[in-house]
Formats: C-alpha cells, sequence, structure tokens
C-alpha cells in the first residue's frame, strides 16, 4: 500500500521563517515554513502551544499578510489554506 497525497496542486520544500499574529492580541510567534503551495502551506510551530482556526501570516515581515485557515496539526506542525479575505484592520 502506498502513500497518497491528497494536495489538489503541487507542494515546493522551503524553508524560512515567518512571522504569525492572531487577531485581538497584540503579540507575534515566530514560526518555520516547511512546503508552500498555491493554496496553503506547512508551519512548524516552535512551541506555540495554541492557535485559533483563522490567524495571520508574513512571510516578509508584515509588508504583506496572508490570512491563513487552520486544516490540520500534529504536536507542532500545522497544514494551513490562505483565505480570500483581507486580515482584520
Amino acid at each position: 500500500m502506498s502513500f497518497q497525497d491528497r494536495r489538489a496542486t503541487e507542494r515546493h520544500n522551503v524553508y524560512s521563517s515567518a512571522l504569525l499574529s492572531i487577531p485581538r492580541m497584540k503579540t507575534v510567534h515566530s514560526c518555520g515554513v516547511r512546503d508552500l503551495s498555491q493554496t496553503g502551506l506547512g508551519l512548524r510551530l516552535n512551541g506555540l502551544p495554541l492557535l485559533p482556526d483563522e490567524f495571520n501570516l508574513s512571510l516578509d515581515g508584515f509588508r504583506s499578510t496572508l490570512v491563513c485557515r487552520l486544516i490540520w496539526r500534529d504536536g507542532d506542525f500545522v497544514g494551513v489554506s490562505f483565505n480570500l479575505a483581507t486580515p482584520d484592520g
């Protein structure tokens, strides 16, 4: 029995850092990007214990922001999809 990847789009391995912000919270959390596709990405949370269903992520020091939706979590690793809505102000 072989593993079948359920992703609809191709992913690319990426090893970079990102900044995660949770709406209505003033703190920013550093995390690591593991893989990236057109529709989402995989993150290493670096010990962040709680994560809401929706949060903001920046790959460029908050010059731009992606609204992300949590799809799955396994310990310190999560998979997220990009939300087409704009982030809270």
